[in-house]
């Protein structure tokens, strides 16, 4: 009987959907598989493009518990084509292009052992044979060893910027922004534009409806044709990334990890060889300022509950969170019609996570459908996801060069540099646009996890808009002494996405 394969092709990095790699990986494959006589379906052959084997996320598995793993849906694909005995011989590259993490090689190697050697996996290079049990035994090893490669280079790397920062030393990259190429040496003009970058957060009104912020820090200076590091032009998140430099204050800083983050006093391991172009008090306090995730949902007082005021009644009154007298430590959204007495309540905990929860399952599903296009012209949804991939594609180009799968340091800077251009040619289209849905954050969602994500790092104030925008919630009356399931105390009605006529 002939073998039905199934092939998997992976490349760490790829610019602008760029697919030579992995099209070279698939046209080896497809002619291996054709050598040896295996039938392979157009539906079998996986690609992932631009996807990391090593980097791990953390995400919510089917049992609810949370964990570290890699985000790899192809790689999950290929398993289940092969539980599901769709396929029974899966073909990769090598072994570092199926795997580099122990446990996602260990589910395969499940499936492999389980079924007997029923479903197996072969290598071009012969690096992963999981025909027997002495190739997966070697198998096991090698994933081991490399594995322990890539953290050992880690290790070295952050170690190596520690030793840096904490003797004032610049630990290389393109030029930021204020110093020249050295990293040492200031630039005056620019030196002077992030002094008045700092000046203009420092306002009390900054952030404030009518107030400063930071696109219109932007837009001033590509009004004025003042440039970024790299020759682009300033969006309002390239602004953020440069005042939220430590080096600005003269402090040098050392927190391992990787992707976007913020630094706190407690990252600090030395200070820098020049003098500070904002005092070490302002930066801390520009840096709450432009980390405070209400910062730009909400005007006047703070929004303490997700549905007071959000929530209905039956009467069409809305209602209110009651917390006081035998409420104290159980607050009830009530409503307060019929002089306060009220024809519904509700306790506030579970109907706010039970609320929450429908709105992310909503967003996960229809945010794209319920985001409405700007009428410039400007697809904003498109341009946010496009923004989300280009990000994540300039985070491996760092993960990869720490574990040190990208040698060439040049190679690196121009794929950096490459990646942030782009950042900041689309985060500009997207300042141009007005964009007045709530709903704009979750544009390019594609699951839970995501929407969840995006949903807590939203103020109160924006959560709520969010409510208003995609369900109505209303609670239903309950009879004296009765304290049924909170799925059956509220009616939560979706608002469905308008079809454009």
């Amino acid at each position: 009987m002939t073998k039905r394969a199934a092939i998997l092709a992976r490349i760490s990095d790829a610019d602008d959907g760029e697919t030579a790699g992995v099209d070279d990986q698939v046209r080896d494959m497809r002619a291996w598989v054709a050598r040896r006589g295996w039938s392979l379906e157009e539906a079998h052959v996986l690609v992932e493009n631009d996807t990391s084997a090593f980097k791990r996320r953390k995400i919510k598995l089917p049992n609810g518990q949370t964990d570290f793993r890699t985000v790899r849906p192809k790689f999950r694909r290929a398993l289940e084509l092969l539980a599901t005995r769709q396929a029974d011989v899966l073909v990769v590259l090598d072994l570092d292009r199926l795997a580099r993490q122990p446990r996602d090689l260990e589910d395969l190697i499940d499936l492999v052992e389980t079924s007997r050697f029923a479903v197996t996996c072969e290598s071009l290079t012969g690096s992963c044979q999981l025909t027997s049990d002495a190739g997966i035994t070697m198998a096991r090893i090698m994933c081991a060893v490399a594995n322990k490669s890539s953290k050992d280079t880690a290790r070295r790397v952050s170690r190596a910027r520690l030793r840096q920062a904490e003797a004032g030393q610049f630990g290389g990259g393109p030029r930021p922004y204020g110093f020249e190429a050295d990293g040492i040496t200031p630039r005056p003009a620019e030196v002077a534009e992030i002094a008045k970058m700092g000046d203009v957060v420092l306002l009390p009104n900054f952030g404030k409806r009518n107030g400063p912020s930071l696109k219109g820090i932007a837009r001033d200076l590509r009004a004025r044709g003042v440039l970024t590091a790299t020759g682009g032009e300033f969006a309002s998140t390239t602004v953020r990334d440069v005042l939220l430099r430590p080096r600005n204050a003269a402090l040098m800083v050392h927190k391992p990890g990787e992707g976007r983050k913020h630094y706190t006093p407690a990252d600090v391991v030395g200070r820098a060889p020049w003098e500070p172009i904002i005092s070490e008090e302002a930066f801390w306090a520009i840096t709450a300022k432009l980390c405070d995730p209400s910062r730009l949902t909400n005007s006047g007082p703070a929004s303490k509950w997700l549905g007071s005021g959000v929530y209905r009644c039956p009467c069409a009154e809305v209602t209110r969170v009651h917390g006081a007298g035998d409420k104290a430590n159980r607050p009830v959204y009530r409503c307060y019609g019929s002089g306060g007495k009220g024809h519904a309540t509700c306790p506030q905990a579970e109907l706010d996570e039970y609320v929450e929860a429908v709105a992310i399952a909503i967003l996960a599903r229809d945010a794209a459908d319920l985001i409405a296009k700007p009428t410039t012209g400007v697809d904003a949804p498109a341009l946010r996801a496009e923004l989300i991939a280009v990000r994540q594609r300039k985070a491996n180009l760092v993960e990869d060069y720490a574990e040190g799968l990208i040698p060439e340091r040049a190679e690196y800077l121009a794929g950096v540099k490459k990646a942030q251009a782009k950042i900041e040619k689309i985060q500009r289209a997207l300042d141009d646009v007005a964009e007045s849905s709530p709903l704009a954050p979750f544009a390019g969602i594609e699951s839970e996890e995501a929407a969840r994500t995006v949903w807590k790092g939203l103020g109160v104030t924006h959560q709520r808009e969010v409510i208003n925008a995609i369900m109505t919630v209303t609670l239903k009356p309950v009879g004296s002494g009765k304290r049924p399931h909170i799925t059956e105390r509220v009616t939560i009605e979706p608002i469905k996405p308008t079809t454009p006529g």
